[in-house]
């Protein structure tokens, strides 16, 4: 008779930009927004929005506030925030036997959620692939969440890696006592 032995594999590491609080009765996963290259958009992005509006390419100026630098102001203020919310925010995913809720902040920026822990079945990570200015394919990473109902919702989106989205749905099922099933779509378990 041969009978089948589970290995727990030992501590996984942590990744960048992610710190893990575990107590006994709380599990607090924290990960930071930062990225360098935000910093450099919060420096020259009102230079270049003030130094536009100040040239002859542009029909009007900060005395006389024309639809073009309306929308050069606009879409600087909105650059802006953005970088700013990537300095500064993170996403904190508190987990208790009852419930997971998701924050981020300082800066408002993505909604925030609040789960019961007896409405989640299944944890998942899916690659969402994009454009970026270089007209590059890029790829970032979601851990999603299957309800009782059968709906799927994202519980954390933009992560930089697989690691990182990984580990942060291995952390929360080992916590919950979700046995980690294959779901369709999600990105393949090495």
């Amino acid at each position: 008779m041969v009978e089948s032995i589970k290995i727990k594999m030992g501590p996984a590491e942590i990744p960048k930009n992610m710190k893990l609080r575990e107590e006994a009765a709380s599990l607090e996963l924290e990960y930071n927004w930062y990225s360098p290259k935000y910093v450099a958009f919060l420096i020259v992005v009102p230079f270049c929005a003030y130094f536009l509006i100040r040239s002859d390419y542009i029909a009007g100026d900060f005395q006389q506030l024309t639809i073009p630098v309306i929308i050069l102001i606009a879409l600087a203020l909105y650059i802006f925030y953005y970088s700013l919310a990537r300095v500064l925010n993170k996403t904190i995913i508190h987990v208790t036997k009852e419930r997971i809720s998701v924050k981020h902040g300082p800066l408002p920026l993505k909604k925030n959620l609040e789960l019961k822990k007896d409405d989640v079945t299944q944890l998942y990570v899916t690659q969402q692939r994009g454009v970026n200015r270089y007209y590059l394919l890029v790829a970032t990473f979601q851990v999603n969440v299957i309800l009782k109902n059968q709906s799927a919702i994202t519980l954390v989106k933009g992560l930089e890696s697989i690691p990182q989205a990984r580990f942060i749905e291995n952390k929360i099922e080992d916590y919950l006592d979700i046995t980690d099933i294959h779901v369709e779509g999600e990105v393949p378990k090495e």
